[in-house]
């Protein structure tokens, strides 16, 4: 493989803004609202209609702040993470403990706004200050260096579990991880799951359903870190319960992506025994009877069922930290079991559980926003390539992440190059700054 060139970003100035980082349809008292003279309704996008189990949600409500709990974060950090460009990482990666990232170059022709599918009301590119927005999925940042994986004849694409693939795109769930959240539904029925920083250092779930349909929730805004993935997925369905306008603009922009965010769909219901925000529900199965597509492509190559992974240290704890979130994995002999803030992290049925962790050390830049506490909203760039840890089979196998377009699947690669296989199961992405997880 050839050696990676150094990425520089370059990023716009942006005005001072306070906007909100979540447009949530509910109307509750206990969360901090936004001036909505500082921006327009996201909600005036128009509606996709798919059947709904029980009441729609409230759309007239105010933009809401994400604003976490005090059992959720500490003091908040009074620096933003920096967007200057590490150094490149090589074809041959070591096992050093704080590995660098390398980033895409940013230009200054973003796509047209609106070009994906919707209409937004705000231009994203007068404000916002990340990296993704900027990117077309077709735009090379950075060599391929394998293909993407093929889905083997008679599984799952997502698992590489034996089934008969369905004819349906992935639908892809925004869930909340906050303290009042818990315990979320249907994250053991997810093919993938994706843990990724938002404001205050807390995180936010993106759970990939294919293989599977299901209840899920409690449903909670989008970010521009989900650009990183969602094309890659072929034409996914993205459920979410909204996003301040530059958001909802980015997310719109992503053509292939299907968007059923609670302004445009009435598969959403509130969940009884549960307080807004975190008591809206959907079903999976509603958004798929809606959408177009079929099959996503796979996203990881796959060992064959019962084959033990032939590389790697044995390993039994996973610890991965985020500002104000700490996550464990333990290895019980078959599967990865999840902790988090040092307690069982539990859904309906059981303990969260996964056959792959996978660790990925990414970039976090500014995005221009902060919600209506002044917390920055981070964006963490999943292009390019840099560091990751796998963990699979009881195994820790240092490697290397590349993903060449916004497109592409991540190619994880072990230190002689190889590409790596995964289990046959559900696997869970753990999105993080460099130098944040260690394992025994």
């Amino acid at each position: 493989m050839s050696t990676r060139r150094k990425l520089t970003v370059s990023c716009f100035a942006s005005l001072a803004l306070i906007i909100s980082a979540c447009t949530s349809p509910e109307n509750s008292n206990e969360i901090e609202t936004v001036d909505e003279s500082t921006t327009t309704s996201s909600q005036e996008a128009p509606t996709t209609t798919v059947a709904a189990a029980t009441a729609q949600p409230d759309s007239s409500a105010a933009t809401t702040a994400d604003t976490p709990s005090s059992s959720d974060t500490a003091a908040p950090s009074s620096t933003e993470a920096p967007t200057t460009t590490g150094p490149t990482t090589t074809a041959a990666p070591t096992t050093t403990a704080a590995p660098t990232t390398a980033g895409p170059t940013t230009t200054k022709a973003p796509p047209p706004a609106g070009d994906g599918g919707g209409d937004p009301k705000v231009d994203p590119f007068s404000i916002y200050t990340g990296i993704l927005g900027f990117f077309s999925p077709d735009k090379l940042v950075t060599p391929a260096i394998a293909p993407d994986p093929p889905t083997a004849s008679g599984t799952f694409p997502l698992t590489g579990l034996a089934g008969s693939s369905p004819s349906r795109p992935a639908v892809v769930v925004k869930i909340d991880n906050g303290s009042k959240a818990l315990p979320q539904h249907g994250l053991n029925a997810a093919d993938i799951v994706i843990e990724e920083e938002v404001e205050w250092g807390i995180t936010r779930l993106a759970a990939i359903f294919h293989s599977n349909q299901s209840e899920v929730g409690p449903v909670r805004s989008g970010r521009s870190t989900d650009i990183s993935f969602l094309n890659s997925l072929g034409k996914p369905v993205l459920a979410y319960s909204g996003a301040n306008d530059v958001i909802d603009a980015l997310l719109l922009n992503q053509k292939s992506v299907q968007n059923f965010s609670a302004a445009r769909s009435n598969a959403y219901w509130r969940q009884s025994g549960r307080k807004a925000p975190s008591n809206l529900w959907a079903n999976t199965a509603s958004f798929t009877k809606a959408a177009s597509g079929s099959a996503p492509p796979a996203q990881f190559y796959f060992r064959a069922a019962g084959e033990p992974a032939p590389v790697g240290t044995a390993t039994t704890n996973i610890s991965v930290r985020y500002p104000s979130r700490s996550v464990g994995w333990t290895w019980n002999g078959s599967a990865w079991l999840r902790t988090q803030d040092g307690k069982a992290h539990n859904t309906n049925g059981g303990q969260v559980s996964a056959a792959n962790v996978v660790v990925i050390e990414a970039r976090v830049v500014g995005t221009g926003l902060v919600d209506s506490a002044g917390g920055i909203v981070p964006e963490v760039v999943w292009l390019g390539n840099g560091n990751a840890a796998v963990f699979t089979d009881g195994k820790r196998i240092n490697a290397t992440w590349t993903r060449s377009t916004l497109r592409s699947t991540a190619t994880l690669t072990d230190a002689d190059g190889n590409v790596i296989e995964l289990t046959p199961g559900r696997t869970w992405v753990e999105l993080t700054a460099p130098g944040n997880s260690s394992s025994s």
